[in-house]
């Protein structure tokens, strides 16, 4: 059974508690919905203690903060920093007994940016860590690695990581480096995902614009049905800026079910 993730954030707390509580109580009648919690820099354990109180009955996922974020595992000179934040989504991964733990590469896209991602990767030790793949920018202009396949097969096979697939980072890529988009897709996939991410966009441009389901002309059902296997997590990375109820995601939620072949 494919499962279907809710994106919430541990700032969501402050900024939006009602829709913790709205995920939370679909997701207590909903056997195919989990949570992937993206665990934001300097949250404090107290705050990520009552989350946990308001999901209790809903499987979480933990992502770890990213580059917009102060986290850049390419970055030599951010070692101790980086380990810091990691540690925070690793005590939270311990109290949410999430199996995966989502991490972005980094900045730069020189050979030693690469090599210093593996390095930092088997300094934190982590057998819940999955990669994910990035488009070639993130949202701040800056570059990245982590991009092509190439480069996400020599980080894995480094550092023993898992694979986290995004889609829209993956055609952003493509169209960014002239990859094919199918070959791009089919090299990713088979590298056995642990978690996908999934939104809705324009094929035709390099911009990962998080778009609703059906907002955009991805070919979603070929994704969904081609792209992704059975048990799949896919996390629905629909959605720009703070959302303060799930009524969105609930219809993303059915309409990613619609698109399942029976």
């Amino acid at each position: 059974m494919r499962k279907f993730g809710f994106k919430l954030f541990s700032s969501n707390l402050q900024t939006a508690p009602d829709l913790i509580d709205e995920c939370a109580d679909f997701a207590a009648t909903h056997d195919d919905i989990f949570v992937e919690l993206m665990v934001i820099p300097n949250t404090q354990k107290d705050d990520l203690l009552k989350i946990k109180s308001k999901l209790s009955n809903c499987e979480v996922r933990i992502h770890a903060p990213h580059s917009t974020m102060g986290f850049d595992a390419g970055n030599k000179d951010l070692r101790k920093q980086n380990q810091k934040m990691f540690a925070l989504s690793q005590w939270a991964a311990d109290i949410f007994q999430s199996q995966t733990i989502v991490v972005h590469a980094g900045c730069g896209h020189n050979k030693e940016n690469i090599e210093e991602t593996t390095k930092q990767f088997l300094l934190f030790h982590d057998p819940r860590i999955v990669i994910e793949n990035l488009p070639r920018f993130d949202s701040d202009g800056e570059l990245l690695h982590g991009n092509t396949l190439e480069e996400i097969k020599f980080i894995m096979n480094e550092t023993k990581c898992g694979f986290c697939f995004d889609f829209s980072h993956a055609i952003c890529a493509a169209l960014s480096f002239n990859i094919d988009i199918e070959k791009q897709l089919k090299g990713f996939f088979e590298l056995n995902p642990s978690v996908y991410h999934m939104c809705d966009g324009d094929i035709n441009k390099a911009e990962d614009a998080h778009l609703h389901f059906g907002a955009g002309n991805y070919n979603l059902k070929h994704f969904l049905n081609d792209y992704t296997n059975g048990n799949a997590y896919i996390t629905m990375e629909t959605g720009e800026g703070v959302l303060h109820h799930n009524h969105l995601w609930i219809q993303d939620y059915h309409y990613l079910k619609s698109l399942q072949k029976a």
